[in-house]
């Protein structure tokens, strides 16, 4: 009897043996829109490149990105009222605007470009790309394709860079960017190798610099030696230089007649 219930027992227990199932396993993580951003924000700060793109305002900016981490940028048609192309570079001797074949020196090497003289479109390249890695930016961000969209949360009354359309494909290549600071930038064509290191385009000198302001007409100055007009009322005016003539006494007959 004891044998037949060991039996049944062990019978039973290969009935039910069963090959454990594994567990399923968790979908790998998405990545969000700032995730996918802030990578290629990475890549495109390793990047040196010279690049044109069209400028919604007119004409064709070139970014040049050095080498050694110097850079320029050409803006066309910025200066005095929109009448004179300038460049704005960054090299070892500091922050410089040129503009035909002359450069002026805007600040040094740790300074910054006074706002006056600032075309603003160098700085998505510059300024603003840095502060893409920031995780805490008050923005929200969504992804179209290789375009990411920066809405500034309602709670925020300043954002460290403007909101706006960032367009960077996959190796880091800047493609577009839109901010409401200077309008929309635009690659035109592939990028070119980068140069070792940025030229100024044009001699140093001791000048004002330009700025984007037209220059104020010159105020006419009288001629002296002009002819005086007429007087536009037609009155006759009296000359102050005349003598009054003394009144004239009756004659005789004059006197008699009275």
């Amino acid at each position: 009897m004891a044998a037949l219930t060991a039996a049944a027992v062990i019978a039973a227990a290969g009935c039910g043996t069963a090959t454990a199932e594994p567990e399923p396993q968790e979908a790998p993580p998405r990545h969000s829109a700032q995730a996918t951003l802030i990578g290629r924000v990475t890549r495109a700060l390793d990047a040196s490149f010279t690049a044109e793109y069209a400028w919604s305002e007119g004409g064709t900016v070139t970014m040049w990105a050095a080498e050694d981490g110097t850079w320029r940028v050409d803006v066309p048609d910025w200066a005095l009222g929109g009448t004179v192309d300038v460049t704005v570079a960054w090299t070892t001797g500091g922050f410089f605007q040129c503009a035909a074949g002359r450069c002026v020196k805007l600040a040094g090497i740790t300074g910054e470009i006074p706002r006056t003289y600032d075309p603003r479109v160098q700085r998505p390249f510059i300024e603003w790309l840095p502060l893409l890695l920031d995780r805490h930016l008050p923005f929200s961000v969504s992804q179209e394709g290789d375009c990411f969209t920066l809405t500034p949360n309602t709670v925020v009354v300043d954002t460290p860079i403007p909101g706006g359309e960032w367009c960077l494909d996959q190796d880091g290549t800047i493609l577009s960017v839109e901010s409401s600071d200077f309008g929309t930038l635009e690659l035109d064509g592939e990028p070119a190798d980068a140069a070792a290191t940025v030229e100024l385009p044009g001699d140093i000198v001791e000048e004002e610099p330009l700025s984007a302001k037209a220059p104020e007409a010159p105020t006419p100055t009288p001629d002296p030696s002009a002819t005086p007009s007429a007087n536009p009322s037609g009155t006759p005016t009296a000359d102050p230089s005349a003598t009054p003539s003394a009144p004239r006494s009756p004659s005789p007959d004059e006197a008699t007649r009275q």
